[in-house]
């Protein structure tokens, strides 16, 4: 990873926060990168120490779209709405609805770019907020599926709603490698050529899962230019369908 300016400022910054103001920085191993030996930690070991941090503070949870709790790492979410922007599916499937606030998000912004556009969400429980499902958009352009993302019948019907359509699929629900795996099994195939399947929480357990798919499916690639941001809950899980 090369370093660009606001990486070093960052690196500078971060320093100076794990040093304390008035504390000197070990003295750099010989051979160290310039950057190490001018009192500066290396970019990704700060960038794994902030995912920690912000991990460990949970700020997530406290995330709100329109007042509805909507748990969406900020930097993934402008991502997600780049990749909408550019593939302009007519529905979005998403697997895990929690409160409803991202199925809202998704199809608002989808509203702007595709007018027949529609989000399916699924999980097994309705634990949608009462404003998440009186909301206009969520009426008109929300379908809330209740039952697994992987129960056959659950499956059938997303089949059947998608039939001929140009399909994202966004994967948000139990986060084991197994059921992601089974997940990408079923969905991926559902996604045309430049579309993507995304996996969010990857760094929980799903990775493996991810890795095992691509094994199987050299149609899809991960597209590390999404990660761009770095602070992501989504590494290796931008899965693009290139062929």
């Amino acid at each position: 990873m090369r370093a660009t300016r606001a990486t070093s400022a960052l690196l500078v910054g971060l320093t100076t926060v794990a040093c304390g103001s008035d504390a000197k920085p070990a003295a750099p191993p010989p051979g160290a990168p310039a950057a190490v030996a001018a009192g500066q930690r290396p970019a990704e070991e700060v960038i794994r120490d902030f995912r920690k941090v912000w991990g460990e503070r949970g700020e997530v949870f406290k995330n709100r779209f329109l007042g509805i709790r909507t748990l969406q790492n900020p930097l993934d979410a402008w991502i997600i709405q780049e990749i909408l922007s550019e593939v302009r599916p007519d529905v979005m499937i998403e697997a895990g609805t929690y409160h409803g606030g991202s199925a809202i998000l998704w199809a608002m912004i989808l509203e702007q770019l595709n007018p027949d556009s529609r989000v399916i969400t699924i999980d097994i429980e309705d634990q949608r907020e009462k404003r998440a499902k009186k909301h206009p958009i969520a009426r008109e352009r929300v379908d809330f599926l209740l039952g697994s993302s992987t129960a056959p019948e659950i499956v059938a019907e997303v089949k059947r709603r998608v039939e001929g359509k140009r399909v994202l699929v966004m994967l948000d629900s139990l986060h084991t490698a197994e059921h992601v795996l089974d997940e990408l099994r079923l969905y991926a195939p559902m996604v045309p050529v430049g579309s993507y399947v995304i996996v969010q929480d990857t760094l929980v357990a799903s990775l493996p899962g991810i890795a095992t798919f691509l094994a199987e499916n050299p149609d899809f690639e991960v597209d590390e230019s999404r990660e761009r941001f770095m602070v992501s809950n989504t590494l290796g899980g931008y899965l693009r369908r290139v062929r």
